[in-house]
């Protein structure tokens, strides 16, 4: 007998796939053992996931290079087929064989609609033959006395296991687990990394601490000693901004598989930095088995670390990410709709769930996310959890109706969750409520000198003051942040307001923003004058202000929060894309007055959210409805079917276009067309240019090309296209580059629809 079937088109033989699959799966089993899966199960799965490949058609498919033959069945329907029941039935329940026949059959996503039932037990027979000369005895396997269909008890054509089925989570562990083991193979890639790196290394962080501030004493604060006590269970930790909530988050995690996720990219890129810098084994590219990043962005954040170590080869650089897609690196700092898209339970979705099973997920900032993703947050934590994995909630400010939906969603986390303060810097803000809308002229009244951020609710207001700002303050040193500019020209911000806000800079001037500052980020300015939000998003705000040090003055405001008057600040309205719901924002406003101006301890923000933020205050407003709402319709159509492409549209809130301004066209048309001819090259184009890995060249071009893009919501991007604003340009087969017209200005940003339309993005 010969190793003579093939299961690539690469020349690899299903035995010499299969070998590779169960490297892997010991790979797994001995770096996390933990896993609820039944082991024995999976191997079985590993060993006959491919053998349907035997069949004939499937053969000449892959050595005619053909991509399908007619009468062709997939191959997983006929590998379940030759499973060996006899056996599997004197050792397992029905349910378990069940979970394991449908995870075979469905481990590639298929449409099996079309399935001609006679051919597939015409092709089920013909299996016969070539078994006769398969070498089952090279991956131990049974060879099959039979050669029918399963029966219905087992597996039923056309039909999916829904979350009701009692086979339903030992499929979901076998199924996934399968596919993760199955692409690590096919990608060549480790299935997964030892997470063993964070109980060793955070040690260094307080080392770092107490070498800064020359003080041998320092030791982990209460939370995050509280955090590290309790690393078997759910946590909710309340604790106030700059007390170390991501150190308390890692703590948490210790040594083993972690997801970390936040709501906007620049904090996400600043906390994976920290980690791979102070806490991660930098020497020789260690880190790149310990830490990645994941989000939209993530090439152009390793990109950028290359430009600055030219040793980082490509190939080292595309496998990385490879690993850090395929979710093998032991800690992920990401965002949640890279993770959190499962709760669809669209197709393949397993692979997620199965993870999350025996990992620990640190939800951080969770007061900024919309009613959509908040149901989207609290589906998925109550199915990690009934999976067997750990999370942690981590915020400034946690709304009691929040704590009360957890319960009612039968998360198990405490009821009375701790509050954590810093002893020393429970004063931190003196406010001063204005009862009128913000004005350029009323800012520059009150500033004088040091450092100042203003934060506003939307980008048109944003752009407004700090237009009229720099007419009445000419020569002051004043820069705008918000999300409407050019990845290029944002990074160069981000990096500049970071560094103008660190306690040593000895800059001074104005930062006028949105709310992209609001949370995760190091900032520490003098003054703080803002719009009212709502109760959450003004005390986060005001955590960028006084970060790090108690009040120097108590008769003087380091706050100045401006409420609208008697009418709204920017941003507030009923409609499902304002920045705050009116309803909320007429419940922050009247709690504010009623508690009046003068200092804000920490202790006082927090009986504020306590007492404004009630499950009987909340739940007649559209925006606890619409949580609940989401939620019942997540329940009812989570075994719909959905494909991924589906779902990711369906994340609408978060759901935003990649796009270039005309104008940035216009100025780098030579660049930006060079960059496009890159991504629309055919395969057989890139032997006469000499590149030998086109996938990672069209990654490189394209985030090259992202450098002039920026992100605008979905809904601003079809409001674009409806007034004949939208260009698009044809790459590749499917890809599509978008160009929007309107004005753009590095240091203001695009403005479209004659600006109408920012009174909703931030």
């Amino acid at each position: 007998m010969t190793d003579q079937f093939l299961a690539k088109s690469t020349g690899e033989t299903i035995v010499a796939h299969t070998k590779e699959l169960l490297k892997r799966y010991h790979q797994l089993k001995m770096y996390y053992p933990e896993i609820p899966v039944n082991w024995d199960l999976l191997h079985i799965a590993c060993q006959y996931h491919d053998l349907g490949k035997m069949n004939h058609l499937f053969q000449e498919k892959i050595r005619q290079g053909v991509r399908k033959k007619a009468g062709e069945i997939p191959h997983g329907l006929l590998s379940a087929a030759l499973l060996p029941f006899d056996e599997l039935e004197e050792q397992y329940e029905v349910k378990e064989i069940k979970a394991l026949t449908y995870a075979v059959a469905l481990h590639h996503e298929r449409n099996l609609a079309d399935i001609d039932t006679e051919q597939y037990k015409t092709e089920i027979k013909a299996l016969k033959l070539p078994t006769e000369t398969f070498l089952f005895k090279a991956l131990d396997a049974v060879k099959p006395s039979e050669f029918e269909r399963p029966t219905a008890r087992y597996y039923s054509l056309r039909h999916k296991l829904g979350s009701q089925d009692k086979a339903f989570e030992e499929y979901v562990m076998l199924k996934g687990l399968l596919n993760r083991i199955d692409y690590a193979a096919s990608g060549n890639y480790a299935i997964e990394y030892p997470a063993n790196f964070l109980t060793k290394s955070m040690p260094q962080v307080r080392e770092a601490w107490r070498k800064k501030a020359e003080d041998p004493t320092i030791d982990w604060n209460e939370m995050q000693h509280y955090a590290q006590r309790h690393q078997d269970e759910n946590l909710v930790l309340i604790g106030q901004t700059g007390l170390g909530k991501t150190e308390a988050g890692l703590l948490w995690i210790g040594d083993n598989k972690g997801f970390f996720t936040l709501p906007l990219r620049t904090a996400i890129n600043a906390i994976y930095e920290r980690i791979r810098k102070g806490i991660a084994d930098e020497k020789e590219e260690d880190y790149q088995e310990q830490v990645g990043i994941l989000h939209s962005d993530s090439l152009a954040v390793l990109l950028a670390e290359k430009e600055k170590n030219e040793d980082i080869e490509l190939d080292k650089l595309d496998n990385y990410l490879t690993e850090i897609r395929g979710w093998s690196l032991p800690l992920t700092i990401t965002t949640l709709d890279q993770t959190f898209d499962f709760v669809y339970h669209y197709a393949g979705f397993e692979q997620k769930l199965a993870t999350f099973a025996y990992s620990k997920v640190v939800i951080d900032e969770i007061q900024m996310y919309s009613p959509d993703l908040l149901a989207y947050l609290i589906k998925g934590l109550k199915e990690i959890q009934d999976f067997g994995g750990k999370f942690l909630v981590m915020t400034a400010t946690l709304p009691p109706y929040l704590l009360d939906l957890f319960e009612k969603k039968g998360l198990s986390v405490p009821k009375n969750p701790p509050c954590f303060l810093d002893e020393q810097l429970l004063e931190r803000h003196n406010v001063q409520i204005v009862e009128e809308g913000l004005s350029a002229e009323a800012i520059a009244e009150l500033y004088r000198t040091g450092k100042l951020l203003v934060i506003c609710n939307t980008v048109r207001k944003a752009k407004q003051i700090y237009q009229q700002l720099s007419q009445f303050m000419e020569n002051e040193n004043i820069h705008l942040i918000h999300s409407q500019f050019i990845r290029k020209d944002r990074q160069d911000k981000e990096q500049k307001i970071q560094e103008f806000a660190k306690l040593e800079s000895k800059e001074d001037g104005i930062w006028v923003a949105t709310q992209v500052v609001e949370a995760s980020l190091d900032l520490d300015f003098d003054l703080l004058i803002t719009e009212l939000s709502e109760l959450n998003g003004l005390f986060q705000r005001m955590g960028r202000c006084y970060r790090k040090h108690p009040l120097r003055n108590h008769d003087e405001p380091n706050v100045y929060v401006f409420d609208g008057g008697s009418h709204a600040t920017s941003g507030i309205s009923s409609s499902s894309q304002a920045v705050v719901h009116r309803q909320i924002f007429t419940l922050s406003k009247a709690a504010l007055r009623e508690a009046g101006s003068g200092i804000y301890s920490e202790t006082k923000k927090m009986r504020l959210i306590e007492e404004t933020y009630t499950t009987e205050q909340m739940k007649d407003t559209d925006y606890y409805q619409q949580i609940g709402n989401m939620l019942r319709w997540l329940s009812a159509t989570e075994n719909d079917d959905k494909s991924a492409k589906e779902v990711r549209d369906l994340f609408r809130n978060i759901q935003s276009r990649m796009v270039i301004p005309e104008s940035i066209y216009k100025n780098n048309s030579k660049e930006i067309d060079n960059l496009l001819k890159k991504l629309a090259m055919k395969k057989e184009e890139f032997p006469l240019i000499e590149q030998e890995n086109p996938k990672m060249y069209r990654q490189l071009a394209k985030s090259e090309l992202e450098n002039y893009m920026m992100s605008v919501p979905e809904w601003l991007f079809q409001k674009c296209r409806d007034k004949k604003q939208v260009r698009a340009q044809q790459v590749g087969r499917y890809d599509y580059v978008f160009f929007v017209a309107g004005k753009y200005d590095a240091n203001i940003g695009l403005e479209v629809l004659e600006g109408t339309e920012e009174d909703n993005t931030v």
